[in-house]
């Protein structure tokens, strides 16, 4: 019962979204947002300790009440989203940056993966890269609300992604091998792990746990892995390509993992960079914060 009012509830609140343009709806962030940042004390402490932490690497100016605005923005984007109103708001105002760094890979057999970090709104890059020629995949996290699930995948696969669906009992990464051989480029999330699992690597100064699976499929498959991100700079939707790259080879594995990791973190610290505070990574990355 519970399960399928969250279900009408959100339904509701995406047709009601759909009346208005992006603008509008992107104004409620900044009366939910403090909302939010107040009600989740315990998470926006969380939040407030960072800021000592960036302002200590390279005194980069974090913002915990910025970041909460910003992920409440991400939610209502998100909601909005449809393949019509992206084409008739956003698409014509979309800047790309070093689309010559996947160009040069298109033409290749196989594909190649898309490391993103939680940075703006990877889900709006979808329409965008659907045209320019990707062929997407992504992996959606498992939900207990099933009919909300089923319903986020059909819109993102009508956004030009296809979804497969992970979690336990799925064989997601020999799935994702044989799909990057056949060619498809795969999105994947990948600064935040779970649980303290992943592998600890240097971050922002401080060793966070970052999830082992991109580098290691693309080490299986011998792809590149090709960092991005979609976020608003000076106020225009761009999607940033940073440099590919194809994890090392040691005759250690793990020493491999180790070396992609190392060298996926500076990228993504370059991409967080460009604008901090749209990074709304809330939930514990660094091994100290778990």
């Amino acid at each position: 019962m519970i399960k399928s009012l969250q279900y009408q509830f959100i339904r509701a609140f995406h047709s009601i979204l759909n009346s208005f343009n992006i603008d509008t709806i992107l104004n409620l962030a900044y009366i939910i947002g403090p909302l939010y940042y107040i009600l989740s004390f315990k998470n926006s402490y969380k939040l407030y300790k960072r800021k000592k932490k960036f302002k200590i690497y390279k005194n980069i100016n974090y913002k915990p009440m910025t970041v909460k605005i910003n992920y409440v923005k991400y939610w209502l984007e998100t909601l909005w989203l449809t393949k019509d109103n992206f084409n008739k708001n956003i698409m014509d105002k979309v800047i790309i940056k070093n689309q010559k760094y996947i160009d040069n890979l298109m033409n290749s057999e196989k594909g190649f993966i898309f490391a993103l970090p939680h940075l703006g709104n990877w889900e709006m890059a979808i329409p965008v890269g659907k045209a320019i020629g990707l062929d997407l995949l992504a992996v959606a996290e498992p939900l207990d609300n099933k009919k909300v699930l089923h319903w986020f995948k059909s819109l993102r696969e009508q956004l030009g992604c296809e979804i497969i669906l992970g979690g336990k009992g799925q064989n997601t990464f020999e799935l994702l091998q044989d799909k990057l051989i056949k060619g498809k480029h795969i999105c994947l999330l990948s600064e935040r792990s779970i649980n303290k699992s992943g592998v600890g690597v240097e971050f922002f100064g401080e060793v966070a746990a970052f999830p082992k699976g991109p580098v290691a499929l693309a080490l299986k498959t011998e792809v590149p892995i090709v960092p991005a991100a979609f976020l608003k700079l000076e106020g225009k939707y761009t999607l940033v390509f940073d440099k590919p790259f194809y994890v090392p080879l040691f005759d250690n594995e793990a020493q491999s993992i180790q070396q992609g990791m190392k060298v996926l973190a500076k990228s993504f610290e370059a991409l967080i960079t460009l604008d901090v505070n749209q990074w709304h990574s809330i939930q514990p990355v660094w091994t100290n914060e778990y």
